[in-house]
């Protein structure tokens, strides 16, 4: 299986949406732009942050 390459700024984004989970529960495609994450960050990264978060509840 070939590994996606994932930009710094990718990760920052990620990083920046899990935790405003963590903080403030789900978010709105709203509050995420008002985060600074285009929509276009948030369709690559949203499925990463809700692994991550099926994991964390899981455990």
């Amino acid at each position: 299986m070939q590994q996606m390459k994932i930009t710094k700024e990718d990760q920052r984004d990620r990083q920046t949406m899990l935790r405003l989970y963590q903080e403030r529960g789900a978010q709105t495609e709203k509050n995420l732009l008002a985060a600074g994450i285009s929509l276009e960050s948030q369709a690559r990264n949203a499925p990463w942050v809700a692994e991550q978060v099926k994991l964390a509840e899981a455990a």
